[in-house]
């Protein structure tokens, strides 16, 4: 018999960029945009017969939560813990305290304590019951200095040493978990932080990349494992894509910002056997974000933006309009009718104009200073077409001027 996993990870309730207070709540939309997609994944859990779920880390956006991000989570975890489902809820780096002895973002479940709930605070493992049987679970959370080094280990060294150190440590948790598997029970390995090979988002890689340790896949791929379920990488994706065991990020449940808009949210299904897991990803309806990119020079903007709306859905969206302009073209931008085009749209982040910097003029080589002025005027004009039809009567004038100056001029 499979045993039927609920992998969820990244779901940063409390993340409120682009929001706006909802009038029959009380509460950012953006809030209830992550709520409900969480609870679309355990309505599909629900639906399925789930045996286990894990929430992989970051529970909120930061380690101090509001207390309606709190609610809003409990009132997920009740859900799946009524219908006699087990839950695990692995510490990510956005739910660890700042100083020592400061309880974690989700310690409170872990005080109370309440049945069927399992936090993974530190690296350990745990025997838990299910419906399907018993399952191991090892859990390592995010990998801090004080998780595997003492003070006196890391203190003046270099990052890039102190990374060193950490990832021998780690490496050698991982051996141990590997070590105490029971082959007769199905094992899973829950980690949240970032492991070679896997690709960021956009936004993700800017803050993250040079900071975070990096876990080699090697140590996460022995066959003692059925299924490792990741957390931190916001791109759903499987780093050991057709291999035993499937090394899998879920992906955050909804899109954080801009540059997850071409990635798809969700959750990941997996019936866990002994050396023959499956999995499957399931898409929610998260938000859509949506670009929209004109360049003036191609045409009026508003007609541009008419034509990408006959194709772009933003019904809903968070969108941003992004118009290429030229320095001329700038001023003569009309955001009011832009906006009003823009009403289908849940929210407008921003209508940004990057504006083309004119190149400079290259020198033309015969412009020397052997020439004469009207020699030089007639080689300058020639040289621009934006004079051709006035080269006559500039030359005229000019030759006029010149002679002006030379009668004003002492003898």
């Amino acid at each position: 018999m499979a045993l039927n996993l609920l992998h969820l990870a990244d779901i940063h309730f409390g993340m409120e960029n682009y929001g706006r207070l909802d009038p029959a709540t009380g509460l950012n939309r953006r809030l209830l945009d992550f709520s409900r997609s969480v609870h679309h994944a355990i309505d599909y859990a629900l639906e399925h017969d789930v045996h286990l779920a894990i929430f992989a880390g970051d529970i909120y956006k930061h380690r101090d939560p509001d207390p309606s991000w709190q609610r809003e989570f409990a009132r997920c975890v009740r859900r799946l813990v009524e219908a006699q489902v087990p839950v695990v809820i692995l510490i990510g780096n956005h739910d660890l305290p700042n100083t020592l002895g400061k309880a974690h973002a989700v310690e409170i479940f872990d005080t109370l304590p309440l049945d069927r709930i399992t936090v993974v605070a530190k690296p350990e493992m745990h025997f838990i019951d299910t419906r399907a049987g018993q399952v191991q679970v090892a859990g390592f959370p995010y990998l801090t200095r004080s998780f595997v080094l003492s003070r006196e280990q890391h203190k003046d060294k270099p990052l890039e040493e102190i990374n060193q150190l950490m990832m021998e440590q780690a490496e050698l948790i991982f051996r141990q978990f590997a070590e105490q598997v029971d082959p007769s029970l199905p094992a899973i390995l829950t980690v949240h932080g970032s492991v070679a090979n896997a690709i960021l988002s956009s936004e993700q890689s800017i803050m993250m990349v040079g900071h975070d340790p990096i876990i080699p896949l090697s140590v996460l791929t022995n066959p003692a494992w059925d299924y490792v379920a990741l957390g931190h990488i916001h791109r759903h994706q499987d780093l050991n894509e057709g291999q035993h065991p499937p090394v899998v990020y879920s992906g955050s449940i909804e899109r954080i910002d801009f540059g997850e808009e071409r990635e798809d949210k969700g959750f990941v299904w997996a019936e866990v056997r002994k050396g023959n897991t499956s999995y499957t990803f399931v898409p929610v309806p998260a938000r859509p974000f949506v670009t929209l990119r004109l360049d003036a020079q191609e045409g009026d903007p508003l007609v541009l933006l008419d034509a990408e709306l006959e194709r772009r859905d933003i019904t809903d969206a968070i969108v941003r309009v992004i118009i290429t302009v030229t320095a001329e073209q700038s001023d003569l931008i009309q955001e009011r009718q832009i906006r009003e085009r823009l009403k289908a749209a849940y929210l407008v982040a921003g209508i940004a104009k990057e504006e083309i910097k004119a190149a400079p003029r290259s020198r033309d080589a015969e412009l020397t200073e052997s020439l004469g002025p009207m020699q030089a005027l007639e080689r300058y004009i020639a040289s621009n077409p934006d004079y051709a039809d006035r080269q006559q009567a500039l030359l005229e004038r000019a030759q006029v001027l010149l002679q002006e100056i030379r009668e004003e001029l002492p003898v």
